[in-house]
């Protein structure tokens, strides 16, 4: 009323203000009265730190820059702060969450900036990033480590059941997507009032049903299996955060493998070795135990500097309000045109005839078939193809693919002393026990995850000799 007052020039008239539209006028006094964080008109806040997604700290500067005496007058334009907060989409830059598998954050990270990303800060299976809109396109076409991009729309602490169902509804949902369009909520967490996540999605989902009946006077379709927008919401304690998914599909389902083995190796994961290996092209890889091809395709796209998800034909952001064709197609394009040509060896090897064929259909499929040569063959007796080069083993880990392990990897282990002198080896297992079986020691180990599997990447430098000598001769 205060602010009113001394914007409009006379008692009854903000009287009369404030009782017909209070939260307009109250938005036009707080521009009147020029507190430092608001500008041109809109009522900005401060950033967050990186752990948090665009929004503005608890209490909203603007609040606190004016002097209210009044406690409704603070209460309203605190809500229109809130309201401000929300509509993240309207600035140019977002908090971003990118999702991945653990072991391959720091990996991630790189991947982030060598791509344009801003403030980024790896977190627990996650690394957050600062990028505008052509930024989310580009890092879902060209990511290898990233399994999904998450672009936040509100943050709030919630205060009881109806609060959570209340925010929720009035975030302007048919701003973003449009009726025709299905879409799904995924809750992970839970908290003392929203005990169970599919009580959490169900209370959202009557939320944005809802918001579109008011707006719209119909209601979009709700589809589990494959929604054209989904949502996501991360709970912990009282804290509650919003985002749409940008990519829709996890990343790691490129597109070329439609057939895979027994045992099939995730993409994601399979770059992340890769890269941890720091391999570019420089040497021949082998995959003695390549199933599916999944190692192949993934060292091919890196070799020839292609971004991994070319071979997608859509991803979740296609189906929002605004999506720039344009946009999306000059970075694409431009992605593309990165693409570099490699003459060097990438071989693949395996005993089972199913797997090879599945490599095969995959790699043509990926239209690798003239730069990865595969052939049916047993790692003890087969030959190394080149004096020195990266060598990736998956070998069964006695889960999905049953084998007596401790044998086995001893009896590799010797054939990669007696034959493998002068390679880098990246072998990945989940069976701990066994490793001691190798009969190396490794030069490094990483944890990491398979699905479900908690994993161990060791790296083995294969030397002539003993590493000793190997030391005094360089």
């Amino acid at each position: 009323m205060y602010l009113a007052r001394c914007v409009l020039g006379s008692d009854e008239m903000a009287l009369l203000v404030w009782k017909m539209a209070p939260t307009r006028f109250v938005a036009l006094a707080a521009l009147g009265s020029r507190p430092t964080h608001i500008n041109s008109g809109k009522v900005m806040a401060e950033p967050l730190p990186a752990t948090t997604f665009m929004s503005p700290a608890k209490n909203p500067p603007t609040a606190n820059a004016i002097k209210f005496h009044q406690s409704c007058m603070r209460s309203k334009l605190a809500y229109i702060c809130s309201l401000k907060r929300r509509r993240v989409l309207q600035n140019n830059d977002y908090r971003l969450i990118v999702k991945t598998l653990y072991g391959l954050e720091d990996i991630l990270a790189k991947e982030l900036l060598s791509l344009g990303g801003r403030e980024i800060k790896t977190l627990n299976r996650a690394v957050s990033v600062v990028g505008d809109i052509g930024f989310v396109y580009k890092i879902n076409i060209a990511l290898r480590t990233g399994l999904r991009v998450l672009v936040p729309m509100l943050e709030f602490e919630m205060r009881d059941v109806e609060h959570y169902y209340t925010d929720i509804f009035e975030h302007p949902w048919e701003e973003y997507f449009d009726l025709n369009k299905s879409f799904a909520i995924d809750v992970v967490g839970t908290n003392d009032l929203l005990n169970h996540s599919s009580f959490a999605g169900l209370k959202a989902k009557d939320a944005v049903v809802d918001r579109f009946r008011v707006a719209k006077g119909e209601r979009p379709s709700v589809e589990r299996g494959t929604p054209d927008v989904p949502i996501h919401i991360h709970i912990y304690k009282r804290t509650v955060r919003v985002y749409l998914d940008a990519s829709g599909d996890s990343l790691h389902k490129r597109g070329y493998r439609l057939k895979a083995g027994y045992a099939p190796l995730n993409e994601v994961l399979a770059a992340g070795i890769i890269l941890h290996s720091k391999w570019n092209g420089g040497m021949p890889v082998l995959d003695p135990m390549c199933g599916s091809g999944t190692f192949l395709v993934e060292a091919a796209l890196i070799a020839h500097q292609l971004p991994p998800n070319i071979y997608r034909e859509t991803f979740a952001f296609h189906h929002w309000n605004g999506f720039d064709e344009q946009m999306y197609v000059k970075i694409r394009e431009g992605l593309l045109s990165r693409a570099k040509e490699y003459d060097g060896k990438i071989i693949g090897r395996d005993m089972d005839a199913y797997a090879l064929e599945a490599a095969a259909e995959n790699i043509e499929r990926a239209m690798f078939d003239d730069a990865i040569r595969i052939r049916q063959a047993d790692f003890f007796e087969a030959e190394p193809p080149a004096d020195k080069g990266l060598l990736l083993i998956n070998p069964p880990y006695n889960v999905r693919i049953q084998a007596q392990t401790h044998r086995m990897y001893r009896e590799m282990g010797d054939t990669l002393k007696a034959k493998y002198a002068g390679w880098e080896v990246y072998w990945i297992t989940s069976d701990m026990d066994a490793i001691k079986s190798i009969g190396l020691r490794p030069s490094r180990k990483w944890n990491l995850f398979n699905g479900e599997l908690e994993c161990k990447l060791l790296r083995f430098d294969m030397y002539e000799g003993t590493k000793k000598i190997h030391k005094l001769k360089s």
